[in-house]
């Protein structure tokens, strides 16, 4: 009578295949993480850029400073703030950049952590409205 089982030669050509896989996926899986971050940022900065743009309209008030102001009840006796500030996927808070009178673009300092660098995500993307 046979026993079963695994060798150990077999058990290690198992791991040695798997490693691989792992080497040559784990990259791209990386990159897709990454990525994702980036359009989950982008998204929250329109949906950010569309809560400047009623409370603007709501309180006839110009281009908020911070977005800080607009964790302000717009209520009368109202408890509850019109937008709670959240972070970004980096744990950082998204600022507003103001581009004139009435214009601005909501930001993400993005992967790196500093405002006003190349890899910042903003919406709108670009300088003209």
């Amino acid at each position: 009578m046979r026993n079963r089982g695994f060798t150990l030669i077999e058990i290690m050509v198992v791991v040695v295949i798997i490693g691989m896989l792992a080497a040559f996926a784990g990259p791209k899986i990386w990159q897709l993480f990454a990525r994702g971050q980036e359009d989950i940022a982008l998204t929250k900065c329109r949906d950010i850029h569309n809560s400047v743009s009623t409370w603007m309209t709501l309180t006839k008030k110009g281009v908020p400073t911070d977005l800080s102001e607009l964790e302000e009840s717009i209520t009368r006796g109202g408890d509850e703030p019109f937008m709670k500030e959240e972070d970004d996927p980096w744990g950082l808070p998204y600022y507003i950049e103001k581009l004139g009178r009435r214009k601005f673009r909501i930001c993400s300092a993005g992967p790196d952590g500093d405002e006003g660098t190349d890899d910042d995500l903003c919406y709108p993307e670009d300088d003209e409205r």
